[in-house]
């Protein structure tokens, strides 16, 4: 059903919200940002693991499609500090919306359109961004980073119309940057393994959250398309404001406020159009 497809897409941006306030709170108690990411993937793929084994791969379907595999790979990692960082990596569901339309021929609604670009003008008031002394380097990450999220969602929706499971890439894409991220981060990085008992459980939080929302995005694109996933996973950014606020003790200044409201209705004005859009189709 697709309301259940609208669930699973909130959930991830939820799941995805929290990982960097929690992710915060970890780096306080000493942990470092190379073992956040290595354990990261590697409880994915451990949680993945026995549905592998229930659900086993015919390995022809890595075969066949390995370069679609290895680009969705490529588009998984993201890493974006700064509020302005941010807001320019939460462009990628415009790119995927602009994608949907002139590159897969998606009909989506005029109304549908309009949500896109009023939820990002309420995340530019959420994050606050400062556009002092910018970094030409940092910001240019941030684009690719963007660009990296929509190649991920775009792939992740060919993947599925060539009925690939979502165990099966959510498989791939973890067992291989668990691997890429060990080796490159033991070569370049210094893991520090010497952290307090909290440290230790706080830091493995954040890689279940990242866990399940990755597997819920994955199971949502089918569901309810690759664009109307990318707009419900703006209540990322949101949550982790509201999730700083409560962990991290932070404030909402007026501006975040009216933005997340902005944001947060925009997103129910859509998952009603979605709901009606469904009924009407259906």
């Amino acid at each position: 059903m697709h309301i259940i497809g609208i669930l699973y897409a909130i959930g991830a941006g939820v799941f995805f919200g929290f990982i960097g306030p929690l992710t915060k709170i970890a780096y306080n108690l000493g942990a470092g940002v190379g073992l956040a990411i290595i354990l990261r993937y590697i409880i994915a793929s451990i949680l993945i693991t026995p549905a592998i084994f229930i659900n086993k791969p015919n390995l022809n379907i890595y075969k066949i499609h390995i370069k679609l595999f290895l680009l969705f790979t490529s588009g998984s990692v993201k890493y974006i500090p700064v509020s302005l960082a941010i807001l320019i990596f939460c462009t990628y569901p415009i790119i995927v919306l602009i994608t949907s339309i002139f590159f897969d021929k998606e009909k989506i609604s005029t109304n549908i359109k309009i949500v896109f670009f009023i939820s990002f003008i309420g995340l530019f008031l959420v994050l606050g961004p400062s556009f002092q002394n910018l970094n030409l380097i940092g910001v240019s990450f941030a684009f690719i980073a963007s660009i990296g999220a929509s190649t991920m969602i775009l792939t992740n929706q060919k993947m599925s119309n060539k009925n690939i499971q979502a165990i099966h890439i959510n498989a791939f894409t973890n067992f291989f940057n668990s691997i890429f991220f060990i080796i490159l981060i033991g070569i370049f990085f210094e893991i520090n393994l010497n952290i307090s008992l909290k440290a230790w459980l706080i830091i493995l939080i954040p890689s279940f959250c990242y866990a399940i929302a990755f597997f819920l995005q994955l199971l949502a694109i089918p569901k309810i398309g690759q664009s109307r996933t990318a707009l419900l996973l703006y209540t990322e950014p949101v949550v982790a404001i509201l999730g700083a606020t409560i962990l991290l003790n932070e404030t909402l200044n007026i501006y975040q406020s009216f933005g997340a409201i902005i944001v947060i209705s925009s997103l129910i004005y859509a998952t009603y159009q979605t709901n009606k859009s469904k009924n009407v189709t259906s």
